[in-house]
């Protein structure tokens, strides 16, 4: 039962990181005005336009809150969860930050930094989410660490909060979807964050194409298949002038590719690698 709540939260926490980019990307993050946890002076608002979307996002938040917080109490409660309560404190006070993150995001009217960080917690809660999913019955990794997944991971994260950045701060068309017009070397700073953002993405599946060749594991596999999907997506998107929808499919599908190394790297007691890699 607490593996099935477990992954309710996980499958929340996505939804709501994607949800946030569609709140992003169709201007409705200040559709409760500035004001946190009311909207508009009300705790339920008139549900309508940029409202409606503001308040279904903190909807899911606030689900997502009530049931993580059932989750701690019940491993706290339960003796056998005791290899569980270190990480699972440190992942309640995490999502705590992550909230009240949010809650500036909106009073501070959307600055892109604290934007970006309230992302960037999100995707780091998630990973504490996926440990203690596949840690409830108490085994955990064998044999030598390998560092290769923890770098990718690092790699993928950087990627998503600079694109996060790069879309909080409205500099996505700063280049074409292939060169900075005309030119591969940038000629001002938004370009320069734009190529940034485009280089760590390109890092980032080398890299991963070279894990795959490493760990026998479906996950990455399927991570492959999601980040190329993904990298179309984020090209289609700067030709069609940054469409809604082709945005948030970007995120989505990173954000995905970004669960799928998670679960390869947390995975208990499997045989990921072909050779010793540490």
């Amino acid at each position: 039962m607490l593996k099935i709540k477990l992954l309710v939260v996980i499958v929340l926490t996505y939804l709501l990181i994607v949800f946030g980019g569609y709140v992003a990307s169709s201007e409705s993050g200040m559709g409760c005005g500035p004001e946190w946890p009311l909207c508009n002076g009300a705790v339920i608002p008139e549900l309508q336009g940029d409202t409606l979307i503001e308040f279904a996002h903190r909807v899911i938040g606030l689900v997502l809150f009530l049931l993580f917080s059932q989750i701690v109490l019940h491993i706290y409660k339960k003796k056998r969860y005791h290899h569980l309560k270190t990480i699972t404190l440190n992942s309640y006070l995490l999502l705590l930050f992550q909230i009240l993150a949010g809650a500036v995001v909106v009073i501070l009217d959307l600055p892109a930094l604290v934007v970006t960080l309230h992302l960037v917690l999100a995707m780091i809660f998630s990973g504490l989410l996926i440990y203690l999913y596949h840690h409830t019955n108490g085994t955990f990794l064998k044999g030598k660490k390998t560092i290769h997944l923890p770098i990718l991971l690092l790699a993928l994260l950087s990627t998503i909060g600079l694109g996060a950045y790069v879309k909080h701060t409205s500099i996505g068309l700063a280049c074409s979807w292939l060169d900075c017009h005309g030119t591969f070397m940038p000629n001002s700073l938004v370009e320069w964050i734009q190529t940034i953002h485009r280089v760590f993405a390109l890092i980032s599946f080398v890299y991963l194409i070279f894990v795959a060749f490493i760990y026998r594991n479906r996950s990455i596999l399927i991570a492959i298949l999601l980040f190329v999907i993904q990298m179309a997506a984020g090209i289609i998107t700067i030709l069609t002038q940054i469409d809604m929808l082709w945005g948030v499919l970007h995120l989505a599908l990173a954000t995905a590719v970004y669960y799928f190394v998670l679960d390869a790297w947390l995975q208990p007691n499997k045989e990921n690698s072909k050779r010793s890699c540490s």
